[in-house]
Formats: structure tokens, sequence, C-alpha cells
């Protein structure tokens, strides 16, 4: 089964921390918990072109062992680092690939217990990405995935490996087709998270970068 990832723009970090440092030079980006997700080599490479210090600031001797200054001095906003609620570009996309479609006839159910029933005839997507690898249980039948430009909803209970989404009638998808769960061109997507299990947008995204397989882009 081929497994969801995070993709990890060095180009949105440098932006975002230059942008969040104004000209500062006496700040730090906190690397804890690997960047949140992020990967701490990859943040402190793309803080140290942006012209910021970036250490774990809990651990300073971490920050001798990269090669940084061990003393950390007011800590960028993480949100405006990783660009969450809005605040710059979102560094980290989530997305996975179509494993396969399905037709779904009115009143057959989907996933464990059968939670949600088709209403209708349409078709469903079995999409890589199960609370093993950070996807929130409780998204879903609330959150939406997206497919280039079109949005589509998750159904039923979130496995422990895939997800459902109903694709509707108009949408024709090959399998490895990928779909979007946040991040990028859809950074919105990551509010229904946040709605469905009263977490924040970084803690959700921390999670995933934590629990899938991660690249970095430029």
């Amino acid at each position: 089964m081929s497994a969801p990832r995070v993709r990890v723009s060095r180009a949105a970090l440098e932006k975002n921390i230059a942008a969040a440092a104004a000209g500062r030079r006496d700040v730090v980006v906190d690397l804890r918990r690997d960047a949140c997700g992020h990967g701490a080599a990859t943040v402190a490479e793309s803080a140290r072109a942006a012209g910021v210090t970036a250490a774990r600031t809990d651990e300073p001797a971490d920050a001798v062992a990269l090669g940084m200054h061990p003393s950390a001095g007011p800590a960028l906003d993480l949100d405006a680092v990783y660009g969450l609620n809005g605040r710059g570009a979102p560094a980290l996309t989530f997305a996975a690939p179509v494993l396969q479609t399905k037709r779904l006839r009115a009143g057959d159910g989907v996933s464990y217990g059968y939670r949600h029933r088709a209403t209708s005839d349409t078709n469903a997507a079995l999409i890589s990405g199960g609370y093993a690898q950070g996807v929130a249980r409780a998204i879903g039948g609330t959150a939406s995935v997206r497919f280039g430009d079109a949005e589509r909803p998750i159904i039923g209970r979130v496995a422990m490996d895939v997800c459902v989404v109903d694709i509707g009638s108009d949408l024709e998808l090959e399998s490895g087709a990928e779909a979007v769960y946040f991040g990028g061109s859809a950074p919105h997507l990551l509010d229904d998270w946040v709605r469905a299990t009263g977490w924040s947008a970084l803690e959700l995204v921390a999670v995933v970068g934590l629990s899938a397989p991660r690249e970095v882009v430029p």
C-alpha cells in the first residue's frame, strides 16, 4: 500500500521565517519536537538562509551539536514560521494517493460499523492515510480532501491506514491520483480538523509530520 506523505517546502519556510523575523537578529526558531514535525535539520537550514538562529530552546546542547549558538533569544511565533492560521504560506502539505475507486449504491455502508450509508448512488475513493499516519479519527464525516480543484468529503470512520471519500458521479479518478488532506493550495481544509478535534492547527500538523513519511521540496 502506498503511504501518505508529508511535503515540507524550503521556500515557504525561508519566506515565512524572514517575514516573521522582520529584520531582527535577536530571535530564534524553536526546533522542539523535530521542529513540530517539519524536520529540525530542514527548518534550521531555512532559518540560517533567512539570517535567523534556530535551536531547541529547551535543550541548548542540541543547538551546539547542530552548530548553532546555544543561547536562545525571543522565539518566533510558530504559526507564522509554518504558515498556519493564515500567517504566511503553509510549509507542510499532507497528501495521499488514491488506492481504488468503487461504486456505491443507495444504502451501502462505509467503513467500520457502517456509520455512514450512501443516501443515493455515488462513487467512493479509498485513499491512503489513517490514524496510524496522524489522520485524526474525529474528522470522519466532517472534513474534506482536495483532488486538483475539486473538494470531496471524507465519509465513515477513519481507519488505521485508509479513509473513504465520496467523490460523487462527476469526478473520475485513477489509482495513484493525489488527494490533499491539507496544506499547499488548500490550507483551509485544516480548519475542519481544528473544529472536529479541538486541537490547534500546530498540534495537528506536528502529529502528522511526526507520523507520516516526510520529503523536502524546494
